[in-house]
């Protein structure tokens, strides 16, 4: 077992929902999430699946929830910000998502 050491400085969290297609599984999802968050982003989750009214056919919609955090610092609203608009911008080029 490895045990990582709790940052003492706070988490941020911040939630995101995309819509796309339904042949797009939620670990490729995830797996560009991580890719783009880089070293702030220390967890990604799924925490909703919608594809009732009003979401195209073919389509759903997946919300995360995204939490940040630093071991050596407190995170600005900037550096957290541009983090989830490179996330958001990876997951628009590689599965043409749309922020819901």
């Amino acid at each position: 077992m490895k045990y990582k050491e709790i940052s003492k400085y706070p988490e941020v969290k911040k939630d995101i929902a995309i819509l796309i297609d339904k042949s797009v599984t939620s670990a490729e999802i995830e797996s560009s999430i991580k890719k783009a968050g880089g070293s702030l982003l220390a967890s990604s989750t799924v925490f909703d699946v919608y594809t009732g009214d009003g979401i195209q056919e073919g389509k759903k919609s997946l919300a995360y929830s995204l939490s940040f955090t630093s071991h050596d610092r407190t995170l600005t609203d900037e550096e957290i910000n541009k983090t989830v608009e490179k996330i958001i911008e990876r997951l628009q080029k590689d599965f043409k998502a749309e922020l819901r």
